[in-house]
């Protein structure tokens, strides 16, 4: 009977091992298919591809898809906005053994962290690490290491280049330079032109004009040899060096320039800029008031058209996210009933197997029993560590009005946020957000001053939820609100 039974076992842990490798290719295939659409620029099928990934290798524990499942949803999410969620996602990498033991992923999530402290103008910690990273850079090999280097030096360019510290910023735009003569120039190209661009606008800042201009010369002999699109850079220097000259007309023909190069490209980002600067360099200089209003307008309209789709795609980021916290809470309870499968299984085997020998048949299920305890106690910890109190930090973002409100809010309250869907499936997410507010018992006047706007307008959207949810009139909003869930009865 003994060799019967093994040989099954063996049969299965073999099937789980196969299983488990190919889920692994399917996982690793996902991960690559994110970083496919990052590079074109496809942020938000980016974050949906690497949480699909994330959470096939929380249920199959693959590590590997774990750090580069969270690094790509980082990477998505600088890019999107949501800093703060991203930093989050880096932590979780660094926890994995891929990430200890692989050099380029910490000098990735070194650089990524970099980027997110940059886009929210914490330059020196953005500094720190860039500095961090090309301590790592030096453990890496061959072209990889060449890459990092490259653009570590030009990440550092762009934060010295906001805190205005020339002598940094000609240093690493030189060691960046230096770096690119081990690549082919017409590869490197467009590299090579913001690396002139961005000399040629260090020399114009210290008034050196012969070199500003020999830089100037070699971006447009650069451009002009490879048919590069993306001019803007040079334009930009071109028009300054002519506005240090205090030829005012000649400058704004070079930033209108610039302007035609960024609506070339599509470039609309840039394109505001391009108005902003503009507007300013007419206003400062008086050439044209009436040229400097239209520029300030066509700023005006485009900014809040930009920000509207920034906030847009923000929303739908978030609803990713919730989503994914969704999938993950259902992760754990199947992963709950698979163990509670497995362990049943076993016992039947363990009963089967060792019927005949009564005492050690007590003994193991003594164990079973004081592995279920143990399973239990684990349990209540980890309902602990989720119960942990983040309430102040809530408050907080709801003040500040974050994005990531929300998805704090949804850890520490699913069962209100839950009820709230139940009763209208497509309701929004400004909705639920305008709901946690009540839920805290926010009064009309905070949630006016928190979310920037009129009491008469957050009276106005009371109304219209009293209408959807069927509220009575004579009941308390937030009492409503508070009433839909269990957790309504905790103490805030």
């Amino acid at each position: 009977m003994r060799k019967p039974l093994l040989f099954f076992i063996l049969c299965l842990l073999t099937l789980q091992t196969i299983a488990k490798d190919n889920k692994k290719q399917e996982i690793d295939s996902i991960v690559s298919k994110a970083k496919e659409l990052q590079s074109q620029g496809k942020f938000l099928p980016q974050l949906e591809m690497a949480i699909k990934a994330l959470n096939l290798s929380d249920r199959y524990n693959y590590d590997e898809g774990k750090a580069r499942a969270h690094f790509s949803m980082a990477d998505a999410l600088v890019y999107v906005g949501l800093y703060k969620e991203a930093i989050k996602h880096l932590e979780r990498v660094e926890h994995t053994n891929y990430y200890k033991e692989k050099a380029i992923m910490q000098s990735e999530v070194h650089r990524v962290r970099g980027r997110a402290y940059t886009r929210l103008g914490l330059y020196q910690q953005a500094i720190r690490e860039y500095y961090l990273q090309l301590v790592v850079i030096k453990n890496l090999e061959g072209q990889a290491q060449k890459i990092s280097y490259l653009y570590t030096y030009g990440n550092l360019v762009v934060v010295f280049d906001n805190l205005v510290q020339l002598d940094s910023v000609q240093k690493y735009a030189e060691l960046q330079l230096d770096g690119l003569k081990g690549f082919d120039e017409k590869n490197y190209a467009p590299l090579y032109l913001e690396v002139y661009s961005h000399l040629a606008g260090l020399y114009v800042d210290k008034e050196d004009f012969t070199k500003a201009q020999h830089y100037i010369d070699k971006g447009l002999e650069l451009g002009d040899k490879y048919k590069i699109t993306q001019f803007s850079g040079i334009y930009i220097c071109l028009g300054d060096l002519e506005g240090k000259k205090g030829n005012y007309k000649q400058a704004v023909v070079f930033y209108e320039k610039n302007l035609a190069n960024r609506r070339a490209i599509g470039d609309r980002s840039g394109l505001k800029n391009a108005f902003r600067h503009l507007a300013d360099f007419y206003q400062y200089t008086k050439l044209d008031k009436a040229k400097g209003d239209a520029y300030e307008r066509a700023f005006s309209r485009l900014n809040d058209s930009l920000e509207n789709e920034n906030r847009a795609v923000i929303d739908l980021a978030l609803n990713l996210i919730l989503k994914a916290k969704d999938q993950e809470a259902t992760t754990k309870v199947s992963k709950s009933v698979t163990v509670s499968v497995i362990i049943l299984v076993v016992l039947v085997i363990a009963i089967t197997f060792f019927i005949w020998r009564v005492r050690h048949n007590r003994k193991l299920l003594g164990q079973k029993e004081e592995a279920l305890h143990e399973t239990e106690s684990l349990n209540r910890e980890l309902i602990d560590q989720i119960g942990e109190n983040k309430f102040n930090n809530l408050i907080d973002l709801a003040k500040s009005n974050n994005p990531e409100f929300l998805i704090l809010f949804t850890e520490l309250y699913p069962q209100f946020i839950q009820s709230l869907k139940t009763l209208d499936p497509n309701i929004r997410t400004t909705e639920l957000e305008f709901c946690a507010m009540a839920f805290l018992n926010f009064s009309t006047k905070n949630i006016s001053e928190y979310t920037y706007v009129t009491v008469r307008a957050v009276q106005v959207r009371k109304n219209r939820l009293r209408k959807k949810f069927n509220i009575p009139s004579e009941v308390d909003f937030n009492t409503w609100m508070r009433g839909l869930s269990d957790n309504g009865q905790l103490k805030i």
